[in-house]
């Protein structure tokens, strides 16, 4: 059984979602009066809790295929559950079953505000984070439970404090009661990352090796777990470019932040798309993805997020890599695109700040030189204050408003990036160019076939191209005739003879 949690504030839409066009079922109603007034009396009972925030709690639950269709009862047991859980009992419910899906499953929708009380569900007991057991459910504590336990292993939070993973250990314990299918906990989950990579990224590493005969990098875990434990990143690519091994970042790019990095790959110098995850190499003693490693370097060590920008190209000056051995990767441009985009995201906050000091400054000057105006002009005599009105705009308030507005623009330009370089002209102006071919070795010219031949290209590549001599036959000269029959059997061939 797969649950799922949403918070909101719109009563009308969630019942829309739930009855409009679908092919559904009302499985229950409580304090409600029916369907049709159900969102409004919910809304009216929330609106007597003004610092409720989110009163609509919507909760599907759907059972497994292999379950089949459960009963009534039984999803009625289950809701039962769900609101003892969050201390729900007496608030307002819809439960509606959909049958547009192959798997059976109910949705709940709940307001939250109490229309006995007006108020949300009082505050819970949990267990401390220093009393809880791994591999242990956390529930809300009873009564009972509070008054056995010391007062320091109890703490109070909100009723809604960690809602799905209550309700997926909750589902647990209603698939063994129920001798439903049974999924794995999230912290059984948590359990089978710690031992090693999951069955689908072994299949995976598996096919690839099957496919390339390359071995997966997972054979060298060992050798990589030693480097990557060691006390600086200096040294742990130093010690990896020994065995083979490489390392970059892995980036999460975003529009708002840019890219950032959030974890680190490892890959095989010799096959660049041999690769794995760092959290890969985790065992059920030491994990192993960045920020496991971080905390586990000393205390004045370099983070990586500070090392990598400035030693990105490490393998180079690795003395245990030779600069022919390491295969040119994307890992330079990568690193110039993010500060590419870092940069114009500071340029775009700089902006911004200077488009707002700017309004400022010009309303504050157009209302000094408008007061100034108001104030000449009230001294002067009725027929000549029009006049005199265009020449202090004209001459006073237009000039100084645009030495400002140039004085801005100014600023704006300094602002101005370059634009952002294709990945071929970066490398292009960033690798070094390769070795000029001397003149005395030999050049083969290659001409594609789909490129048009003129009479002048071929008299061009026969002057060019040296003549094919044999031990006994004289040297062939091309002639004119020869030139046109080529040029005409060119011509047939590709259809423009007609």
């Amino acid at each position: 059984m797969i649950p799922s949690i949403t918070w909101g504030r719109n009563f009308l839409g969630l019942e829309v979602y739930l009855t409009y066009n679908r092919d559904h079922e009302i499985l229950d109603l409580r304090e409600v009066s029916s369907l049709q007034n159900a969102s409004a009396e919910m809304a009216l009972v929330a609106e007597q809790a003004p610092r409720a925030k989110a009163v609509v709690m919507h909760i599907s639950l759907s059972a497994a295929v292999e379950d089949g269709e459960l009963s009534d009862a039984t999803w009625k047991h289950i809701i039962d559950d769900v609101l003892h859980e969050f201390d729900l009992h007496g608030h307002q419910l819809v439960a509606v079953r959909h049958r547009d899906k192959g798997y059976d499953h109910i949705h709940l929708m709940i307001c939250t505000v109490s229309p006995l009380t007006l108020k949300t569900p009082s505050k819970q007991a949990f267990l401390a984070p220093h009393a809880r057991q791994k591999g242990v459910a956390s529930f809300a504590l009873k009564k009972q439970e509070v008054e056995r336990l010391p007062v320091a292993d109890v703490v109070w939070r909100s009723f809604n404090q960690f809602a799905l993973f209550r309700l997926q250990d909750l589902c647990r314990a209603i698939e063994k009661r129920l001798e439903l299918r049974q999924l794995r906990t999230h912290l059984e989950m948590e359990g089978v990352r710690e031992v090693g990579p999951s069955r689908r990224t072994k299949a995976a590493h598996e096919h690839r090796q099957a496919r390339t005969g390359e071995p997966p990098l997972l054979e060298r875990a060992e050798d990589i777990r030693a480097a990557l434990d060691l006390p600086s990143w200096h040294q742990a690519g130093r010690a990896l470019a020994a065995i083979g091994v490489g390392f970059e970042a892995a980036l999460r790019k975003s529009k708002k932040t840019g890219a950032r990095i959030v974890g680190l790959t490892l890959f095989d110098l010799r096959s660049v798309n041999n690769r794995i995850k760092a959290s890969d190499l985790d065992t059920a003693e030491c994990r192993y993805g960045l920020l496991q490693i971080e905390k586990r370097r000393p205390a004045d060590a370099i983070t990586f997020e500070r090392w990598w920008p400035q030693n990105a190209d490490y393998l180079r000056a690795c003395p245990e890599m030779e600069v022919e051995e390491v295969r040119p990767d994307r890992t330079e441009f990568n690193l110039y695109r993010t500060r590419h985009f870092e940069a114009r995201r500071l340029a775009r906050l700089e902006r911004e700040k200077l488009k707002r000091a700017h309004r400022a400054k010009r309303k504050a000057l157009s209302e000094r030189l408008t007061k100034q105006r108001k104030e000449e002009t009230a001294r002067l005599p009725s027929s000549q204050r029009r006049s005199y009105s265009v020449a202090f705009t004209k001459n006073a308030r237009l000039p100084q408003l645009k030495a400002l507005d140039d004085e801005h623009r100014a600023q704006m330009g300094k602002l101005r990036l370059p634009r952002l370089l294709s990945y071929a002209l970066f490398m292009a102006q960033h690798v070094p160019e390769k070795t000029v071919v001397k003149h005395n070795d030999p050049v083969f010219y290659e001409v594609p076939a789909h490129k048009p031949s003129t009479k002048e290209a071929v008299v061009e590549r026969s002057a060019v191209a040296p003549l094919h001599t044999q031990p006994i036959a004289q040297p062939r000269v091309e002639t004119d005739a020869d030139i046109d029959r080529q040029l005409a059997w060119l011509a047939q061939q590709s259809g423009r003879s007609r």
